[in-house]
């Protein structure tokens, strides 16, 4: 089965993974696509498609044959794999480490991404037409399937539902409005918490500074009065302080009420 996207590249189902190393025994990977060794990629991708509708099953090609033009694709279409292919006529690459491929389907855009970067692999986004509207913007199918072994770095064709461009990024807006949504609520919290903090400094610095104006006049009329009248000035002094503790512990009282506790029952007279 073959899944069609908008630029006219067909991959693989899943389920039909075939490894970039399955190619017939002495075959020429350019004959194999009918171009030249100095085809470009341009010309390269043409054939490449137009090979895969002519071999393909659904349209009576020969299963091997559709194998080999995808085994040769796929290391044609690498300029590193082909370099080396021209050079040594080897289909690997050499001393490559191999990694299993990361199940992606049926996750969004930057999951999928996330997921194949972690893991060593460099993915290659392409679309198909949506079957169905909540699907746009996810991922549908990818080549290699999931869990079989791929070369580390190599590519890994990831399949997203959706008519154009656009709807690559429906899935980053999707997590990214997630995001957005949870730092926007912990900012708001944590800016309520700054100011409730930035008012309660500043009445109670407001109140300190009130106390200590307060204590000064009573002092210093205390000490005026107090030179041509020492107890009338000491009698100032002891009644001033009083005031102001009196004022501060009303002030207290105000930011701080009681509240009746809830287990305190009324008495009937």
């Amino acid at each position: 089965m073959l899944t069609v996207c908008s630029c006219g590249e067909k991959l693989r189902h899943p389920g039909h993974h075939v490894s970039a190393s399955h190619s017939p025994q002495g075959a020429d990977l350019y004959e194999v696509l009918g171009v030249d060794r100095s085809a470009s990629t341009d010309e390269l991708r043409a054939a490449y498609r137009q090979r895969a509708r002519e071999t393909h099953p659904d349209a009576g090609g020969a299963p091997d044959e559709f194998q080999a033009v995808q085994a040769a694709w796929e290391v044609l279409g690498d300029e590193e794999r082909r370099r080396r292919y021209d050079r040594s006529g080897t289909t690997h690459r050499t001393g490559a480490q191999s990694r299993s491929v990361p199940d992606i389907l049926d996750v969004s855009v930057i999951v999928a991404v996330r997921r194949l970067v972690s893991a060593g692999f460099a993915p290659r986004l392409m679309l198909v037409p949506p079957p169905h509207d909540h699907l746009a913007g996810v991922v549908v199918g990818q080549s290699p399937a999931p869990g079989g072994q791929h070369v580390v770095g190599a590519m890994v064709d990831v399949v997203i539902a959706g008519s154009d461009a656009g709807v690559i990024l429906t899935g980053v807006k999707r997590d990214a409005q997630r995001v957005g949504e949870d730092l926007k609520e912990s900012a708001v919290a944590s800016a309520a918490s700054a100011v409730r903090g930035v008012q309660t400094f500043t009445k109670w610095l407001l109140r300190l500074i009130a106390i200590v104006v307060a204590m000064a006049v009573v002092i210093a009329i205390s000490i005026i009065v107090g030179v041509y009248r020492p107890l009338v000035g000491l009698t100032i002094l002891l009644l001033g302080s009083a005031i102001v503790v009196l004022w501060v512990q009303r002030s207290s009282k105000r930011d701080h009420p009681r509240h009746p506790d809830a287990g305190t029952s009324l008495r009937v007279r």
